[in-house]
């Protein structure tokens, strides 16, 4: 789906137009910047419901789609809760038990990210649209307001993710995707990701706006990208249960 938020967030390679026609190069033109930095950032996220807005703020320290630490820094009853993910396995740390917890791999395809429309999946570290998808070229549409190549995919065997196919739009120019959809068989849309804004940070052009939407469109979460540095000294072995007691909001 869309890498580590955050393919979602970083999926930002220029795009030719001779490669229109060839959508598991234009996915892998849009992956390759996102799946090959390391960063951090710095994300507001607030989820819209009918009765209450639900308000987050965390710190993201990323490498390639496998490893990622979340840390949140509000508000203030969930300060400090982190969670980790170390290529296939993953973990959370709790202030209040002080304890580290090991989770199973199925929690990146549950949705609800601590009450928000993203999944852990999203925040953590998605499977490739390039690399783990067939892929089926639609032609080009408009999509907020920009033209957009309209790619359908559909995991390979024993690919572990929870859609049982993605619709990606992506930027017919260099801005990357701009509308992810995920989509069951049985109950349609799941979820879908928009880029409503784009930004240049650290060199780099990327979506800093972005809405999670459920219940088609009944439920949405913004998530606006504060800050973004690239990291190149982040290595996998910078991800370990014992960074989760160590880093602090």
């Amino acid at each position: 789906m869309t890498r580590t938020l955050l393919l979602g967030l970083y999926a930002l390679a220029l795009i030719p137009a001779a490669l229109a026609q060839n959508p598991a190069e234009i996915l892998a033109r849009a992956e390759k910047s996102a799946i090959g930095t390391s960063s951090y950032s710095e994300l507001a996220m607030t989820a819209k419901r009918a009765r209450y807005t639900r308000e987050l703020e965390l710190k993201s320290w990323t490498h390639t789609n496998k490893y990622a630490l979340i840390v949140v820094t509000g508000p203030e009853r969930d300060r400090g809760t982190r969670y980790l993910r170390a290529d296939k396995k993953m973990y959370s740390f709790v202030p209040r038990t002080g304890k580290v917890v090991t989770l199973p791999q199925s929690m990146l395809m549950a949705g609800g990210f601590m009450g928000t429309d993203a999944s852990m999946d999203n925040l953590l570290g998605q499977a490739s649209l390039a690399k783990d998808f067939t892929h089926q070229y639609l032609g080009t549409e408009t999509v907020n307001g920009l033209p957009c190549h309209k790619i359908k995919c559909t995991p390979k065997a024993g690919i572990p993710v929870a859609a049982d196919a993605v619709t990606a739009w992506i930027h017919t120019g260099d801005k990357g995707w701009v509308r992810l959809s995920f989509q069951s068989a049985r109950n349609g849309e799941l979820q879908r990701m928009d880029a409503l804004e784009f930004g240049r940070m650290d060199g780099v052009q990327m979506p800093v706006k972005l809405q999670f939407s459920t219940q088609g469109g009944k439920q949405t979460t913004l998530m606006t990208v504060k800050a973004w540095k690239r990291q190149p000294q982040l290595t996998p072995a910078w991800f370990t249960p014992e960074r989760l007691e160590q880093t602090q909001p």
